[in-house]
C-alpha cells in the first residue's frame, strides 16, 4: 500500500521519522513536494497522512477522493483549522491522534506554567542579577485548588500530578464522568458546565482543557475572569481562542489576578507588540506544550497502526465524526475523546 505523508517543512522532524520508524518498512511512503504535481504525487495513494492538518486544502482533498485515496490521517489532535465537513463530505475517512497521545506533555507544560508565575521566576532572576539573596517570598502549590475546565485527557494527566502535589482538584466537563474515574484522579468536585462559575471563584489556579468550538470560542470573557481570585493563576495550554484576548489583558494590566501562563494566544505566531509580550505577571510560550519527543513517538505509533488497519480491510482507529452542520465543523472531535480535544 502507497502512503503520502504531508508535513510542515519547517518542523518536519522528528514527527516523520516517528512515523517511518514505526511503520518499520511496512509500506511505500512518500514525502509530499509542494513543488512536484500533486496529481502525480497522488496517483496510486491510498492513506494521506497529514502533519496536525495545517497544509491542508480543498485542492488536494479533490485530487486525493477524485485518485481514490481512502483515509485521510491527521498526526495532531485538535481540527478546528480544518475543513473537516468537506474532506467527509468527498467521501474520504478522517481520523486524528487524539489527548491521550498529547496528555502527559500538556499536563507537564501546565504544571511549569504553573510553577513559572507562582515561584516568580522573572522576579528572582532579576534580584539575582542585582547580587540580592532572600528575595522574593513566593507560593507553594500544596493546599491550593486547582480548577480543571475540561475533563480530557490532559487535564485527567494533570490531575494525577497535581494531587501528587498535595493539590486540591476540581473539574468541569459537558460529558459525565463515573464516580471510579473521579477517584482515580482525586477529583473532589465535578460539575456540568452550568457549574462552571464555582471554578472561577474557588480555583487558586484554572487551567483550561477544551477544543476550540464556536461554542468555546471566547468562553473565557471578563466576566469569567472577573470571578477569580485576586491571587488567582490562570493557565491555557489548549487554544488562544477560547479566551477573550482584550479581556484577559485588561485584568492582567490592573493586577486583578495574580498572573497567566500562556502556551497559546488568538493569534499565532504572536504579534510581537502584543502587550502579553510586555507584562511582568505573564508568561508566554510559543505553542510548544505537546512539542516533545514522546507526543511525536506515541501519535507516529497511532498514526501507523491505522495506516495497517486500513491495509488489512480493517476500521482505523479515532475517526472523525462530525455533524456537517455550520455550528460543529469548527469541532469535529474525535469520538474517544470528545470530553476535551487538546
Amino acid at each position: 500500500m502507497k502512503v503520502l505523508f504531508i508535513g510542515f517543512p519547517q518542523i518536519l522532524h522528528p514527527w516523520y521519522d516517528h512515523f517511518l520508524e514505526a511503520v518499520d518498512g511496512r509500506f511505500e511512503v512518500r514525502l509530499f513536494n509542494p513543488e512536484e504535481s500533486k496529481q502525480e504525487q497522488m496517483e496510486g495513494v491510498e492513506v494521506v497522512v497529514e502533519q496536525a492538518g495545517g497544509l491542508n486544502n480543498h485542492e488536494l482533498v479533490d485530487i486525493a477522493a477524485d485518485r481514490g485515496v481512502k483515509f485521510w490521517q491527521f498526526i495532531g489532535t485538535g481540527l478546528d483549522h480544518v475543513d473537516t465537513d468537506y474532506i467527509r463530505n468527498r467521501g474520504l475517512l478522517m481520523a486524528n491522534t487524539p489527548g491521550q497521545f498529547s496528555a502527559i506533555a500538556l499536563a507537564e507544560h501546565a504544571l511549569f506554567l504553573m510553577l513559572y508565575i507562582l515561584k516568580n521566576f522573572p522576579l528572582s532572576q532579576k534580584i539575582m542579577h542585582q547580587g540580592l539573596v532572600y528575595e522574593p517570598m513566593v507560593d507553594e502549590l500544596a493546599g491550593r485548588t486547582l480548577g480543571l475546565i475540561g475533563f480530557g485527557a490532559s487535564a485527567r494527566a494533570l490531575a494525577s500530578r497535581a494531587r501528587a502535589l498535595e493539590m486540591r482538584v476540581m473539574a468541569i466537563d459537558a460529558v459525565p464522568v463515573s464516580t471510579n474515574t473521579l477517584h482515580e484522579h482525586g477529583i473532589d468536585f465535578f460539575g456540568p458546565p452550568q457549574q462552571m462559575d464555582r471554578i472561577w471563584t474557588e480555583a487558586d489556579v484554572v487551567s483550561i482543557h477544551l477544543p476550540l468550538t464556536d461554542q468555546t470560542r471566547h468562553l473565557i470573557d471578563r466576566r469569567t475572569l472577573d470571578l477569580m481570585k485576586p491571587t488567582a493563576v490562570l493557565i491555557n495550554v489548549a487554544r488562544g481562542a477560547i479566551i477573550e484576548e482584550t479581556a484577559l489583558i485588561e485584568v492582567l494590566k490592573n493586577n486583578q489576578i495574580k498572573g497567566a501562563g500562556l502556551d497559546v494566544v488568538s493569534n499565532e505566531p504572536i504579534d510581537l507588540n502584543n502587550p502579553l509580550l510586555t507584562l511582568s505577571n505573564v508568561v508566554v510560550t510559543n505553542h510548544i506544550a505537546g512539542v516533545t519527543s514522546g507526543t511525536s513517538r506515541r501519535r507516529g505509533q497511532a498514526a501507523a497502526e491505522n495506516v495497517m488497519r486500513v491495509s488489512r480491510g480493517e476500521s482505523p482507529l479515532y475517526v472523525v465524526e462530525c455533524d456537517s452542520s455550520p455550528d460543529e465543523s469548527a469541532s469535529c472531535p474525535s469520538t474517544s475523546d470528545i470530553e476535551s480535544n487538546t
